[in-house]
């Protein structure tokens, strides 16, 4: 976004108009910190009207329910201020804990109530009788701003996310359409820049799509109808990512093997190429449709009659499958799509999937959860021990700190923004302070003192690449002034709570560089041995029988949501385990193709007398030497049992062609497994040719 774009002016305007009257209401209602109000403005302020919204509502529930707990356990420790900060310490790790096991908007709830208790509890822990009237004075202030806040961005102007919701939406599918057409085009030796931007943009859209659905249920009746219908297309669309790299990795394995598609099979292939060419005409997709299941069908005929090898044919009959997938997803999100686009109160909502299990790294959530707790506990004995009248503030900003950026893999850099952004709010309160705000005798005047400032803090806040130090700048100047009824900023509290700032900025920073700080590949690491540990149990339960549809889709949503973890840190840090460990990728079609060879066809293959013991407990024993090590690579007797059962299948299959399906999915398993290895021969030596 440009600096003076007209969305950057208008919201600008629209917050600093939002400032002003939710402090001249603080200052009316004869609160007690109306500072509080105005900075909680621009706390609360976004560029969209609901995202507005919704973060003033989370704000609240934060604030109300911090202020609970410090009205709760402030009578009981009140007496003992090592109880008191020990109890407020713990608080804000929970709190925190809580905040990132939900990995979305809301949890913002939860962080909010851990620091919004430092932030009452701590300034007034000296004045027992002041404690009540500060928490509710609080709530009020935050009351005040998140109306004012609301009120104006939804009524003035407001800017709706429908739009950036719905584009969001066609870019990840028309970036699918763009690299599926590329790789059925050209199949490129080295894979390019750009092909990877666009797989990490994939794997970026499902968390910023589940964003904007968060916020967008506040923008109204129609908006929640949309949030329905997208949240269909979102099910879909989450499944692009493993589906194009499996066209790809077939393609690329027919074209190393030298195969060459038959007159029925490039016949198919050309349809499917120029209906990707038009796929926004979907008149023709129940067509390709058919022609890709009567190409399948002509593929097993073919190998039937010996006219084609069972190698040949089922890497061919998988690849049409791969791009059935592609079709049935992109006629999937065009039906959602034109709903979403004629979206009216008669508009009848599809029935969204169940939302996918989330992947939780509880131990960085405990290892972030501690870092906070620490660091607000020894700044609150530093404040305790060296009896500073304005120390507060250090245990107060190390809370904020820790858990504002406790969701990154290395909070450093952010936390040394942070504290730039500080030291600038620091100076610019001193000047406004000595200088400019002396000179106000009336609101009028203060108004026309702060207002080029905050004007210019909502242009810098509008700007996607200064958010941050913005945000951080606009809300801190206001409570170093510590504006009052009387205009008069007192300059030794505005140093005395600086260095208090700046001494809980710096204890966090140390802590978090000690304890929590960890580089990207270390979190990918642990994804993927996630991963891994999900499929040992997920095999598990098909080898016992009692694994069922809704736990194979359950499997593949929580290992999608591991891939898209682990793709953007791949790229952003280089590592030789996490290369050797991949992605999850080929986990999720091996999990998912277990369960299709042996749950779906237990029967026949207990009727046939395959047995599957052996295959079972060498796959298990690969997956747990892989749990150890990601360097670990398949057993030749992993190998061995595959081949055995695939030519004790393929001879089944001839005598009777439902076996073929089993043959298919088991064949895909080994190719998982053993993507090089070629079809094995009857009567020879099985060796890994991996």
């Amino acid at each position: 976004m440009k600096w003076f774009s007209k969305n950057a002016l208008l919201f600008s305007a629209k917050t600093c108009l939002a400032a002003f009257l939710a402090f001249y209401t603080a200052l009316e209602l004869n609160l007690d910190k109306p500072a509080w109000s105005l900075t909680t403005v621009y706390v609360a302020s976004q560029l969209y009207s609901a995202s507005t919204v919704s973060k003033s509502v989370f704000r609240f529930l934060g604030t109300v329910l911090g202020g609970l707990f410090v009205l709760l356990v402030y009578p009981a420790t009140v007496q003992h201020p090592v109880m008191f900060s020990l109890s407020i310490s713990l608080w804000v790790a929970l709190c925190l804990f809580l905040s990132l096991r939900d990995r979305t908007p809301k949890g913002y709830v939860f962080m909010l109530a851990g620091y919004s208790a430092a932030i009452m509890g701590f300034p007034d822990v000296t004045q027992p009788g002041a404690i009540t009237y500060t928490v509710i004075s609080r709530i009020e202030e935050i009351t005040v701003a998140i109306v004012c806040s609301s009120l104006v961005h939804s009524l003035i102007l407001p800017v709706s996310m429908r739009g950036m919701l719905e584009q969001s939406v066609n870019v990840w599918y028309q970036n699918a359409r763009k690299l599926c057409s590329e790789l059925v085009t050209i199949i490129p030796r080295d894979k390019s820049l750009e092909r990877e931007d666009i797989l990490l943009q994939m794997a970026n859209f499902p968390l910023n799509v589940e964003t904007l659905i968060t916020h967008l249920v506040y923008e109204g009746d129609a908006a929640r109808k949309m949030v329905r219908l997208v949240s269909v297309q979102y099910q879909h669309l989450s499944y692009l990512l493993p589906t194009l790299t499996a066209i790809e990795a077939r393609l690329n394995l027919l074209a190393q093997q030298e195969i060459r598609f038959p007159e029925s099979v490039a016949q198919a292939f050309a349809a499917f190429i120029q209906w990707l060419e038009d796929s926004d005409n979907l008149c023709d997709t129940q067509q390709i449709q058919q022609q890709l299941t009567a190409t399948q069908q002509r593929l097993q005929q073919d190998w039937e009659g010996q006219t084609l090898s069972a190698e040949e044919s089922i890497l061919l009959i998988g690849l049409l499958e791969r791009l059935m997938h592609f079709v049935r997803i992109t006629s999937a999100y065009h039906n959602v799509s034109e709903r979403v686009s004629e979206v009216t109160v008669r508009a009848e909502p599809g029935k969204a999937a169940a939302r996918a299990t989330k992947h939780m790294d509880i131990g960085l959530m405990v290892l972030s959860s501690f870092t906070a707790f620490l660091a607000t506990f020894i700044t609150c004995l530093f404040w305790i021990g060296s009896g500073w009248r304005d120390g507060s503030t250090a245990p107060m900003m190390a809370a904020v700190l820790c858990s504002f950026f406790a969701a990154m893999d290395s909070p450093i850099a952010p936390m040394k923004l942070f504290l730039k952004g500080v030291v600038v709010a620091i100076v610019i309160s001193i000047l406004y302070a000595t200088l400019l705000i002396p000179q106000a005798i009336t609101f009028e005047s203060l108004i026309i003192i702060l207002a080029p400032g905050l004007i210019a803090m909502g242009l810098v806040i509008a700007n996607p690449a200064t958010n941050l130090i913005g945000l951080i700048i606009a809300t801190q100047i206001p409570g170093f002034i510590g504006l009052g009824h009387d205009f008069k900023p007192d300059l030794v509290l505005i140093i005395n709570a600086a260095v208090s700032t700046l001494v809980g900025i710096a204890v966090a920073q140390i802590l978090t560089v000690v304890i929590r700080s960890r580089r990207p590949a270390w979190t990918a690491k642990r994804a993927v041995r996630k991963g891994i540990r999900d499929l040992i149990q997920f095999v598990s339960t098909i080898e016992r029988g009692v694994a069922t549809l809704l736990t194979r889709q359950q499997f593949v949503a929580r290992t999608l949501d591991r891939i898209n973890i682990i793709l953007p840190r791949q790229r952003s840090d280089a590592d030789a385990e996490l290369t050797a460990g991949g992605n999850l990728i080929t986990e999720a079609w091996l999990g998912a193709n277990c369960f299709d060879f042996y749950i779906r066809h237990r029967e026949l293959l207990e009727a046939h007398h395959l047995p599957t013991e052996a295959l079972f407990h060498e796959l298990n024993m690969f997956l747990k030497r892989r749990l150890k090590s990601l360097y670990a690579t398949p057993q030749d007797a992993l190998l061995q049992e595959l081949n055995q059962l695939l030519l004790a299948l393929e001879q089944t299959a001839h005598a009777d062609n439902r076996v073929f399906q089993p043959l298919f999915h088991l064949f895909n398993i080994r190719l998982s497994l053993f993507p090089t290895a070629r079809w094995p021969e009857r009567d020879s030596t099985i060796a890994l040719t991996s």
